[in-house]
């Protein structure tokens, strides 16, 4: 998704179809962004590579940074998840930890400078595109409510939308909203910080700003503080919802 008519509509920039990003047109699936598919495809990779490394280097003894990190990750999410449910939605750490490495890593990815003059970021923060956003947001709901049945049963399931009758549409739509709100409330915030970027980076040009380094500073801030929080914020509205399947809605 690049921002490039945007900032041509605002007055702020030129937009050249040439020097866009470079899209994929797969018919009924509509256009794939080539820099989004190829962040994600760097941050599946990372994940996968720090896993194996991991599963060679780790010991029982003196921890290495990288295992001591891992190990303080998996620590924290065990004990969100035991405070929420108790040690019966364990089950559940490995995918709230890979979730928030994973999502990190694409948040993360923006940092890298693949900017050159008439182009757009080449590696893009993948959470910045709705796409993205929407297909993790609607695995773990699809996974919530796979969750609830299976512990629950499908007779329970059912009561639950029923549980007081009278909020039943309220609650059909409270479920209908779970998904949107996770994938817009990753989006917005990532998308809104490439925004800012983007802004500042044409602020010297377009007003004689003299911070040279201000674009600089605003990707740090948005990689080292946003990213971290969004990957949290999404990782524990996961384990809260996991949390209602498990235990039945109480």
């Amino acid at each position: 998704m690049s921002l490039a008519p945007v900032l041509a509509a605002a007055g702020l920039g030129s937009f050249n179809p040439s020097t866009d990003n470079i899209t994929v047109n797969l018919g009924p699936l509509g256009p794939i962004n080539v820099g989004d598919l190829l962040s994600v495809g760097i941050a599946g990779l990372a994940v996968l590579g720090i896993g194996l490394r991991l599963r060679m280097k780790v010991t029982s003894g003196v921890p290495g940074r990288l295992q001591l990190a891992f190990e303080t990750i998996v620590g924290a999410v065990e004990n969100q998840v035991s405070s929420m449910m108790g040690d019966q939605g364990l089950f559940i750490v490995p995918l709230a930890v890979t979730l928030f490495i994973f999502i990190l890593f694409c948040n993360w990815i923006d940092m890298i400078p693949t900017t050159w003059p008439g182009h757009d970021q080449l590696l893009p923060a993948p959470t910045g595109d709705i796409n993205m956003t929407a297909a993790l947001a609607v695995l773990v709901i699809l996974l919530v409510h796979f969750t609830w049945i299976q512990k629950n049963g499908f007779r329970a399931y059912i009561k639950h939308y029923f549980n007081p009758p009278a909020m039943f549409l309220i609650n059909v739509v409270e479920e209908i909203a779970k998904p949107l709100t996770l994938a817009l409330r990753l989006f917005g915030n990532i998308f809104a910080g490439g925004v800012m970027l983007l802004l500042i980076s044409y602020l010297p040009a377009k007003f004689i700003v003299p911070i040279p380094l201000l674009d600089v500073v605003w990707k740090l801030f948005d990689g080292l503080f946003v990213g971290p929080v969004q990957a949290f914020i999404f990782t524990l509205l996961t384990i809260l919802y996991f949390s209602s399947a498990v235990t039945g809605g109480h």
